[in-house]
Order: structure tokens, then sequence, then C-alpha cells
């Protein structure tokens, strides 16, 4: 995945931004490149923080959705910046964890995959501070792991009574 953003400073100079994301996650500013690492394991969470002519610059991304922040100020949603790991309680990050482990050991490599997208609503919810919603996530989350290992029990017990 490759995202691109473009500003102009407070001098007129135009600057380039790019992300890239694949077998290494870089951030690419003005063609100096930056290696970056997830903030989790499970979650691919970036909050990176760099400063372009006295402009603070900040790269978030929380899966796969990813946005520049500008002196406070997302680019692509216009939203005002909100740091993601002091807005993000460490129960949360214990949920991520849960949903990623405990799909996997439930129903394999779709399991993960849920949990970790499941994963990425519970940080999204946490940084607009609703909390309420993110317990509601997790209980959907256990509900739809525990259908998907009811149904595959039955697929397999179907194939072994044939």
């Amino acid at each position: 995945m490759k995202k691109s953003w473009s500003f102009t400073d407070t001098y007129g100079k135009e600057h380039s931004i790019v992300y890239k994301a694949g077998f290494g996650l870089k951030l690419i500013v003005d063609g100096t490149t930056y290696k970056l690492k997830s903030e989790n394991w499970f979650v691919n969470v970036i909050d990176y923080s760099i400063e372009i002519a006295g402009s603070d610059i900040r790269l978030v991304a929380i899966g796969a959705k990813v946005d520049v922040a500008i002196n406070g100020v997302y680019i692509g949603s216009g939203q005002p910046y909100v740091p993601v790991q002091a807005n993000t309680p460490a129960w949360v990050w214990v949920l991520v964890g849960i949903s990623a482990i405990v799909g996997f050991l439930c129903n394999s490599a779709l399991g993960i995959v849920v949990g970790i997208g499941f994963g990425t609503l519970y940080i999204n919810a946490a940084i607009s501070g609703k909390k309420g919603k993110v317990i509601g996530i997790f209980i959907i989350w256990a509900v739809l792991q525990t259908v998907m290992a009811v149904l595959a029990a039955m697929a397999q017990a179907a194939l072994y009574n044939m």
C-alpha cells in the first residue's frame, strides 16, 4: 500500500510525504526515508512525528487507515489530531491481543484476520472517546468468533460422518 500527500510550508516550499507499507513500513519525506515500526504486535499502529520548516507533521496509521496531521489537523479528514497511545487505555490493547490470539486458537487464519479487523475498531472507538462502544464491539467479536467456531465444528463433524 502506498499513500501520498503534499503540503506547502509557511515559506511557500512544496513538500511531499509518502507512506509505504509492504515488506517494511516507510515514511518518505522530500526523498528522505524513515523506517517505521508498529506500536502493536497485532494491528498496524503508528504515530510518527517529524518537523519540517517549523511545522509539526504526524503520520498516523491504524490498520489500513492512514492520514497525516499538519500542525494538529489531519489533511484527509480535517479533524483535529488525537495522540493514539495517550488516548487508548491499556485494557483496549489487551482486548486487541485477546481478539487476535483467541481468534487464531478458535478459528485459525480466518479467526486472526477477524480479530485484527475488530482490533482496529476497538482502537478507533477508544481514540474517539467511546469506551462503551469498545465493549460493544468486543461482545460482537465474541459472538461472531463463537458462531464461526460452531460452524467449523459442525462442518468437521459432517465430513467425519460421511
